[in-house]
């Protein structure tokens, strides 16, 4: 069986699923649109980079067993995405969104907690100027917070000191370069209403099944919280509210913000394959993301 391959955590695993999200998906994104674009090398650098920090929060945090599922599951749905189509600033969100959560699910050290904080800011402050909607991510600051260390009030204090650093950055790039930085944020046209719900496309398709299946994932998660053991629940209700936002984000403003809920989907899924006992729908749950990839080349 296919899942016994992935039962552990080898080389071999991350170096096909580097090979897929690298140089695959340049190749495939080339084929697709039948041009060649730069962006399309920029792409082929992040994915990988987002899958190799994937797999590190996944490990580094024990939200799954010792084994290289989340890494087949992100591999297979962020591809199912790419055959759609996929751009460069969503991507580079994707990996933005990762480098904070790497930094605010390691809170659970207790050690560094105000440069932890920082960064997790920081990062996702990035992401804002990219697209200005990714300001709803700071949620996850603040929940982060609240569930780690809610005592002392610097902590609630550096979240704004880390966006007062990017505000003056950005103040002085739009100076010295002479271009829009900063000054985006305040178009209303970067907060239109144009997603999933307002407009149904079949290439959405695979998104909604995305969709549909975070939601499922949420409730699950709500109704067995207390089955979670204490120290590892923190970390997987910080995930749940990334994964909120980024479907708040692709149901309302675009449907390409699926992509920054693929993470969280991938180890909800790879929970859920851990807990089940019948071999049967234990392979099929372990398929799912690859047949994804299949119905995604029809939907093309």
């Amino acid at each position: 069986m296919l899942s016994r391959f992935f039962s552990s955590s080898q080389p071999f695993h991350y170096l096909v699923g580097i090979l897929l999200l690298g140089p695959f998906s340049i190749g495939l994104l080339w084929f697709l649109d039948g041009m060649w674009q730069w962006s399309l090398l920029i792409i082929g650098i992040i994915l990988p980079l987002a899958l190799l920090l994937v797999q590190f929060i996944i490990l580094k945090n024990e939200l799954t067993g010792q084994n290289s599922y989340g890494l087949f599951a992100y591999t297979m749905l962020t591809l199912s995405l790419v055959i759609v189509g996929i751009q460069m600033e969503f991507a580079l969100c994707l990996l933005l969104l990762l480098l904070s959560l790497r930094r605010l699910l390691s809170l659970k050290t207790g050690t560094q907690t105000i440069r932890k904080i920082f960064d997790g800011t920081f990062w996702i402050c990035i992401a804002t100027l990219i697209h200005p909607v990714m300001v709803f991510f700071l949620f996850v600051i603040f929940t982060a917070i609240f569930l780690f260390d809610r005592t002392k009030w610097r902590h609630w204090v550096i979240p704004f000191v880390a966006m007062g650093c990017v505000v003056t950055l950005s103040i002085t790039l739009e100076i010295l370069l002479e271009i829009e930085i900063l000054t985006q944020l305040l178009y209303v046209q970067a907060y239109e209403i144009s997603g999933m719900l307002q407009q149904w496309q079949p290439g959405q398709l695979i998104a909604w099944l995305m969709a549909a299946a975070a939601v499922i994932g949420f409730v699950i998660y709500i109704v067995k919280l207390v089955d979670i053991q204490q120290r590892v629940r923190p970390r997987f209700s910080v995930l749940t509210v990334a994964g909120i936002c980024a479907l708040v984000l692709g149901l309302l403003f675009d449907v390409a913000y699926i992509l920054l809920l693929v993470p969280v989907l991938a180890i909800f899924q790879v929970r859920a394959l851990e807990h089940i006992r019948h071999k049967g729908l234990r392979e099929f749950i372990f398929l799912v993301p690859a047949l994804l990839v299949i119905l995604a080349i029809f939907l093309r």
